[in-house]
């Protein structure tokens, strides 16, 4: 080959000066480090060759240059390896948030559930009754008292507004007249010579201007069995004991216990207790023969809300509570109303009681009502004490007479005070809420038949549940004829009230 074509041969061609050899390591030095350096290159210059050599690193920081056949990878930034764990914070943060959410939204429906049911259970009847008892078995006395608490507050601030509404007016549950009830004088001969003294029913003084007519004013229901005929069995009457509440009535009941007597029955279910004793819950159809029956009456708490002690004839249902208010029945037929352990009748092992059952504490001791009505835990542990409610109890005049009494709208306080109004001087609260608070008077017509009266055309229930079966225990009273004259035996109670 001649000089000529060589050079232009190699004026066709690029040499690459070989570089020094990089092995494994070295290669993945360079890559790392992203230092790329090119081998020096000859290229032509005209008839001359130019060699182009790449600027190398000074002697102290040399660095072997990599060949340009192996690119160099480039190095991943650092800010991509700092946004991982941001992204994983980030979405952590809004699954926790989309959990509080959602936790916030099943509290909201559970509680507008509880309400539900609890404005069912108010409203409703025996369904309500049973929706209610199921939710306190679910969620607790506590928290079904608390939710009960709330839905009462809001009944009676519509029952106020209402009020205010209708322009204030107020009727009587029932026909009434505002003159005080003559009682018949006409005597048998065998009592002209010492009459018996018909019990008191001395008029109550209305507390809200101006009054409903008729309140206050007791009117005899029936009259005593022959030959007392010519004294009142019963009476009933009403009041309105809250001025701030001038749409709560409260009506009473007052039965003369020389003329009647009390009885307690056990229901199927209630007040139940590990005992595991259940009642018949009805009235023996001895009681309910020759017209003997004269009213059915409420009893008291369940025995999940309170512990209260129940006996009848001999057989504990649910032990007594110490301090707890009682109301018993001797052999005798006679009353006693008192607080467990303290009076001296009402002890465990008293072969004279009878019957007897607890709810509570004393809503009225001697004539004054106890100062704890506002406090919960001076009465079960229940919230609902402050509640305005349907509620009713049970109290004792200064002359023996029963006063039974039952009303909406009330608080424990305000009872107390129709209760004293009425001329209680021992008293207790029996069962509240819409359902349970229930009164029946008995009467037979010429064929035989029963005939069932409410005390309160408000209230629930037929009076039938207490001839067919019920699962709450209660309190049912029969006529008896004395076969002496009867005189009133109350002792340890005082004859006169003290001062308002």
């Amino acid at each position: 080959m001649s000089l000529g074509q060589k050079r232009n041969n190699e004026q066709k061609r690029q040499f690459v000066l070989p570089g020094p050899q990089l092995d494994q390591a070295d290669q993945t030095v360079a890559s790392d480090s992203s230092i790329l350096q090119t081998a020096p290159q000859i290229v032509p210059m005209g008839n001359h060759f130019q060699q182009n050599i790449s600027p190398v690193a000074p002697p102290g920081n040399y660095q072997r240059p990599m060949p340009a056949a192996f690119p160099a990878r480039q190095a991943t930034p650092a800010v991509s390896v700092a946004v991982a764990p941001a992204r994983a914070v980030k979405q952590r943060k809004k699954l926790l948030s989309r959990k509080k959410v959602l936790g916030c939204l099943l509290s909201l429906c559970c509680v507008t559930a509880l309400a539900a049911i609890v404005f069912f259970s108010q409203t409703n009847g025996q369904g309500g009754a049973w929706l209610a008892d199921t939710l306190r078995s679910i969620a607790g006395p506590t928290i079904t008292a608390q939710i009960e608490s709330w839905y009462l507050g809001l009944s009676n601030t519509a029952q106020q507004a209402q009020y205010q509404l209708g322009n204030k007016q107020v009727a009587a549950p029932w026909k009434t007249s505002q003159k005080p009830t003559v009682v018949a004088t006409q005597l048998p001969e065998q009592h002209k010579q010492a009459p018996i003294e018909a019990m008191p029913m001395n008029t109550m003084q209305p507390v809200i201007s101006p009054p409903i007519p008729g309140e206050g004013v007791w009117t005899p229901l029936s009259m005593a069995p022959a030959p007392y005929s010519y004294l009142p069995q019963d009476a009933r009457a009403f009041i309105r004991p809250d001025p701030s509440h001038p749409y709560a009535i409260v009506t009473l009941l007052q039965f003369d216990m020389r003329f009647a007597l009390l009885h307690i029955v056990a229901g199927t279910v209630e007040p139940g207790g590990p005992l595991g004793h259940h009642g018949t819950g009805v009235i023996p159809a001895a009681d309910r023969q020759s017209g003997a029956l004269l009213a059915a009456l409420n009893g008291g708490f369940k025995y999940a809300d309170g512990k209260y002690g129940l006996g009848v004839n001999g057989r504990t249902y649910v032990p007594a509570v110490p301090g707890a208010a009682t109301i018993a029945v001797t052999k005798e037929g006679k009353l006693i109303l008192g607080a467990w352990g303290k009076d001296p009748q009402l002890q465990d092992g008293n072969p004279d009681l009878v019957a007897w059952r607890q709810n509570a504490a004393l809503l009225i001791d001697d004539g004054t009502i106890n100062p704890l009505t506002q406090d919960g835990a001076a009465w079960g542990g229940t919230i609902l004490n402050r509640a305005y409610t349907w509620r009713s109890g049970l109290g004792i005049t200064a002359s023996g007479s029963l006063i039974y009494a039952a009303g909406d709208g009330l608080t424990a306080l305000t009872l107390g005070q129709a209760l004293r109004a009425a001329g209680a001087v021992m008293a207790m609260q029996t069962d509240i809420n819409p359902f349970w608070v229930r009164a029946f008077l008995y009467d037979y017509s010429s064929s035989g038949k029963v005939m069932v009266t409410k005390l309160n055309p408000a209230m629930q229930g037929t009076g039938y549940e207490y001839l067919n079966g019920t699962e709450r225990d209660f309190f049912y009273l029969t006529r008896v004829s004395p076969k002496v004259p009867p005189t009133p035996s109350v002792p340890n109670y005082p004859r006169e009230l003290p001062p308002s």
